[in-house]
């Protein structure tokens, strides 16, 4: 008769753990583009508006936060608004593949509404770019 020693188990439930887990693969680029196909139908869907489009490429958060978003525009179908053109912000949830829309005509339109800098932006000063300094991310102040 055979006896297992108190660390025969754990060792093995280890082992077998281990062995079933094998390595991590990455997303092929062939998923990472369906998810986009389904981020853009399911976005320009739950939009309101009747032509939306996507106004440029899906942007991926990472996975703790789990979500994806792109920018919609279209026009307002509404009377009053007399076919205005405007923006959604979709966010599209990866693990349930649900979107959320909101209202994004407040975001700001091309770079060069944006400050150069983020310190311009919190400083309100857009002429106080410093000489020398990129503002890249990755550069050392």
């Amino acid at each position: 008769m055979r006896r297992f020693t108190p660390y025969t188990v754990p060792t093995c439930l280890a082992t077998a753990l281990l062995a079933m887990a094998g390595p991590a693969h990455a997303s092929s680029d062939a998923a990472w583009e369906e998810h986009d196909r389904a981020v853009i139908e399911q976005c320009q869907q739950a939009s309101q508006f009747p032509d939306a489009a996507p106004a440029g490429e899906p942007v991926l958060f990472d996975d703790e936060a789990g979500m994806t978003a792109l920018l919609i525009q279209g026009h307002y179908p509404q009377d009053h608004m007399n076919g205005q053109a405007g923006q959604e912000l979709c966010l599209f949830l990866r693990s349930s593949q649900e979107v959320y829309i909101a209202d994004a005509d407040k975001l700001a339109i091309g770079s060069d509404a944006l400050p150069s800098t983020p310190t311009e932006a919190i400083n309100g000063d857009a002429d106080s770019g410093s000489a020398g300094q990129s503002g890249k991310p990755g550069d050392a102040p």
